[in-house]
């Protein structure tokens, strides 16, 4: 009676634990994400922290266990920069990467310091300004444009950071105001930023500018224009910049 005893208990608790391990199975919804590594940060002894912005969800962030160890399967996709179709299995209350494909690494930014500054600058401006689980597909894809730009080293970092950070406002509904005053000469930016002064802006700069927020995402990049219609472009996304973030 006591062996039959002892494996009614035995049996029960294997079921217990059965029940318990699928119930932990059922609560680790998995799901599969496209984006890209925003930030990688170092966690225990070879793990990874990874903040991403991907498409249909914004941005997250995913734990990368062993992801720092040489032999890694998440080795390549959990490098800054890179683009990835992740599969992610939900927890409660954070993500674990389970499965990445690399799509794009933007390896080139790593060849030349001016445009890997620019590459930071761009991710740095995500990083510090997005919310989680908002809709951010349109600034992913102004994202990948510019670092695929600066990547194949099209035009200049400075022209690309202007691209960005012009259309960035607009993603923000911080439309700078592109209309030339020709007396004025001036550029404020938007209402409310006349009172504070404006700065020199050549009817040049000023179709620039337009150019770049009424075209598509792909050709806001093709301009032509003189270094001194850049340095006007530079300093209006700057003043625009220091005046709302």
């Amino acid at each position: 009676m006591i062996c039959g005893e002892c494996s009614r208990l035995r049996a029960t608790r294997l079921s217990t634990l059965s029940s318990q391990k699928n119930a932990r199975r059922i609560r680790m919804k998995t799901i599969k994400v496209r984006g890209m590594v925003l930030k990688e940060y170092e966690t225990g002894e070879a793990d990874k922290r990874l903040l991403l912005l991907c498409k249909d969800v914004g941005r997250i962030m995913v734990y990368a266990r062993g992801a720092r160890k040489p032999r890694s399967k998440f080795l390549a996709a959990a490098q800054i920069f890179t683009y990835s179709d992740f599969i992610l299995t939900q927890g409660q209350g954070f993500y674990s990467l389970a499965q990445a494909d690399v799509i794009e690494n933007f390896y080139n930014l790593r060849t030349d310091y001016e445009r890997l500054c620019a590459a930071h600058f761009i991710v740095d401006v995500c990083e510090k300004t997005l919310w989680e689980n908002s809709d951010c597909d349109k600034l992913l894809l102004l994202v990948l444009k510019s670092l695929s730009n600066l990547s194949k080293e099209k035009f200049f970092p400075a022209q690309i950071k202007i691209v960005f950070l012009a259309r960035f406002f607009d993603f923000y509904g911080l439309r700078p105001n592109t209309n030339f005053n020709p007396d004025a000469k001036i550029f404020f930016g938007a209402e409310g930023l006349c009172e504070r002064g404006g700065i020199p802006f050549s009817q040049a700069a000023a179709a620039a500018f337009a150019f770049i927020l009424n075209s598509e995402t792909s050709q806001a990049f093709s301009f032509a224009a003189h270094e001194n219609v850049l340095h006007e472009l530079h300093n209006a996304v700057d003043f625009f910049w220091k005046h709302h973030f």
